[in-house]
This record gives C-alpha cells, sequence and structure tokens, in this order.
C-alpha cells in the first residue's frame, strides 16, 4: 500500500509494509550488500525487552514503514542482518530490532558518530544535525506518542517518513567531510565498537555492576548482590518486566545490607506483600546460600586527591589534542577512561587501542 503525505511541509510518498508478500517483492530486488538507511520506533514503559512497532527503511530510491505489528520476524530479518545498516544513535535501535528478530546486522554505520568526528558534540541529535548540515527544520510533536496504536495517525506518519528521508544526504555529505579529514577508518573503528558493546549488553552476566549505588557495598553484601542482582535480571528477561518492577535498585541494596533476612524483615523494607508472597521464599534461599561465597572484586571507589590532580592534568592534556584536531574533547577521550588509566596505567581501556592510540594515548601515557 503506498500512501502520499501532502501538506505544505513535505511532500513524501511512502509504501507501507504489512505482510510477508510485500516484504518478500521488496527484498527481492534489493542489490546484495547495498546499505539500508533505518530507524525504529518502540515501545518499552512496562516491559524489559522493546517493543518493536514500527521500522521505517529508505533503500536509496523509496521509503518503506514496516509495520512490525503485522509481520513475522523471520520475513524481515534477514534484509536487515546481511547489509549495513546506516542510522543515527543507534544503540537503542539495535536492541529494539534484535528484541524482534534476535539477529543484529552485519554491520552499522551511525550518523551521530559521523557527525562527531567531524567536530560536532557527542550526543548531537538528529533533528539538529538535519537543520545544521541540510537546512531542514524537523517537527519532535510525534516522539512520545503511542506507535503501537494503529492506525497510526498523519502526524506520526510524517514523523516517521522525516526519520528517514533525509539520511542517504546526510550520510553522503558526512562521509566527504571525514574522508577530506581522512577519518573514514574512525569511523569504521567506532561503529565496529557500538555493535560489539550491543552484543556484549544484550549477554546476561554481572548484573550486580549495572545497580545504582553497587559500589557502595563491600565483602558479604557484594557476594548477596551479585547473585540476588543475577536472579533479578533472569527473572526481568523471563517475565518481561523492567528490573524495576521485580525488585528496587534501593531495595536490592537494603537486602544486602541487612545480613540475616525474614519475610518480616522483608517487609520493614518496604517489599510490597504480592512481591513477598511470589519471591519471598526464593529471595531468602539465594540471599542465605550467597552469605558464605566469595565477593567479587568491589567496584573502584572514589580517586585519591593526586589521582584527581593527575586526571585534571590529563584533561588538559586532551583538550588541547582535541583542539588541534578539530574535536570536542568527549569525543576524543571519556573522563571514565582517564580515570581508568589514571588507576592502571598499564592496562589501555579497550578505546584508546585504536585510532586513538598514537594520537593522545601515547602522549597521555608519557604524562603518567
Amino acid at each position: 500500500m503506498r500512501g502520499i503525505i501532502g501538506k505544505p511541509w513535505i511532500d513524501m510518498t511512502y509504501i507501507w509494509c504489512d505482510s510477508a508478500e510485500a516484504l518478500g517483492e521488496w527484498t527481492a530486488r534489493l542489490p546484495a550488500g547495498a546499505p539500508l538507511y533505518l530507524d525504529t520506533e518502540f515501545m518499552r514503559e512496562r516491559t524489559y525487552y522493546p517493543r518493536l512497532a514500527l521500522v521505517q527503511v529508505h533503500d536509496g530510491e523509496a521509503i518503506r514503514l514496516i509495520d512490525t505489528t503485522r509481520v513475522a520476524a523471520a520475513d524481515l530479518a534477514p534484509a536487515l542482518a546481511e547489509r549495513p545498516l546506516v542510522m543515527h544513535a543507534c544503540s537503542e535501535d539495535l536492541e529494539a530490532l534484535a528484541a524482534f528478530s534476535g539477529a543484529y546486522p552485519a554491520a552499522v554505520e551511525d550518523t551521530q558518530i559521523a557527525a562527531a568526528l567531524i567536530g560536532e558534540d557527542m550526543q548531537l541529535s538528529y533533528q539538529r544535525l538535519v537543520e545544521g548540515r541540510l537546512g531542514v527544520s524537523l517537527p519532535k510533536g510525534a516522539t512520545r506518542t503511542d506507535w503501537l496504536k494503529r492506525p497510526l495517525s498523519e502526524e506520526q506518519l510524517r514523523y516517521a517518513v522525516d526519520d528517514v528521508k533525509y539520511l542517504p544526504e546526510l550520510t553522503d555529505g558526512l562521509r566527504e567531510a571525514l574522508a577530506r579529514l581522512g577519518r573514514e577508518a574512525w569511523w569504521r573503528e567506532e561503529c565496529a565498537r557500538l555493535r560489539e558493546d550491543a552484543l556484549k549488553r544484550a549477554e546476561p552476566g554481572d548484573a550486580w555492576r549495572q545497580v545504582k549505588g553497587a559500589g557502595t557495598l563491600r565483602g558479604q553484601e557484594l557476594a548477596v548482590l551479585e547473585v540476588l542482582a543475577q536472579w533479578r535480571e533472569d527473572t526481568a528477561r523471563e517475565r518481561d518486566l523492567p528490573k524495576g518492577f521485580v525488585v528496587r535498585d534501593n531495595t536490592l541494596l537494603d537486602l544486602c545490607r541487612a545480613g540475616s533476612l525474614s519475610r518480616e524483615r522483608l517487609r520493614e523494607l518496604g517489599m510490597h506483600p504480592k512481591a513477598i508472597r511470589r519471591d519471598g521464599d526464593t529471595l531468602l534461599a539465594l540471599a542465605a546460600d550467597a552469605a558464605g561465597a566469595t565477593p567479587p572484586a568491589p567496584l573502584p571507589g572514589p580517586l585519591e586527591p593526586a589521582q584527581r590532580q593527575t586526571v585534571k592534568r590529563l584533561r588538559e592534556a586532551v583538550s588541547r589534542i582535541a583542539d588541534d584536531l578539530g574535536l570536542k574533547p568527549d569525543v576524543l577521550v571519556r573522563r571514565r577512561w582517564l580515570e581508568a588509566l589514571v588507576r592502571d596505567p598499564g592496562r589501555l581501556p579497550e578505546p584508546l587501542t585504536g585510532w586513538r592510540h598514537d594520537l593522545v594515548a601515547r602522549p597521555l601515557l608519557e604524562l603518567l
């Protein structure tokens, strides 16, 4: 089905895809290896996994709005997994696509990263990038609407089309700018790192590190946290609920600090009676078993005063190098990388081992 949005502020034809037949006809004509310019809309208010509602794809010739409430993952996944996907700020999009299809694309090209590598802010939005480079002002009104509800409104359709309408032209301009600066290899490395990071986040493990406040625990408290946080992670995935709906972070920390636990203690710590009936026995058993386990190494504590001064000196050096390169300092080096380097100069943070090594890691090491 073709749709036309024809208001004064836009003139764009799109193809609505909500069947295996429509997808098959399209993918059969796609050139092998050709990039797809893509964005997604998903909902995640009361679920662990994002619920993919719409995939917008510009294939260089036409825009398709793919209704993922109607099409099967098996019909869409091959087209997305076998080609480079060009997106903007795509970490959450990758997660939503993987939750729907079970697969990650072979490669991604992120225009937010490309913009950062030619001197823009690291968190530059798609709307600001389009306005700055193409002179087109895009509305944001449909951002928080219900994308799972059908039919979509004209405002939503316009928003969805806009999100990919300008991606090919935008990407061509960014690629040319990167080529002039000799930074295309930087972009490829950063995009590969982004994809690998997405894959790592999808793997369960070390869930305790993601608990806000975990750095305040020590010893056996950490042993209990490691077990309870992993149980919460697994349970949230199994029930498809946000982790906080299973047990909130602050409650999890209180359970770890409490020492001996009982159902009465769970009530005193503020757990809902329904949660205690459902999960209380499991929590008590896990906490008891973990009390004698070997705790993980604690998260790093605050830097010593001398270390903070060293970080400050390194940040000043980074700013000078970034100015010479025409980059924002945080694009070149994140503060947490500097802190890790100061804690252990013999172990470079992974992002400093690639294109950044000679440009910035080597000079910083010379200052330590």
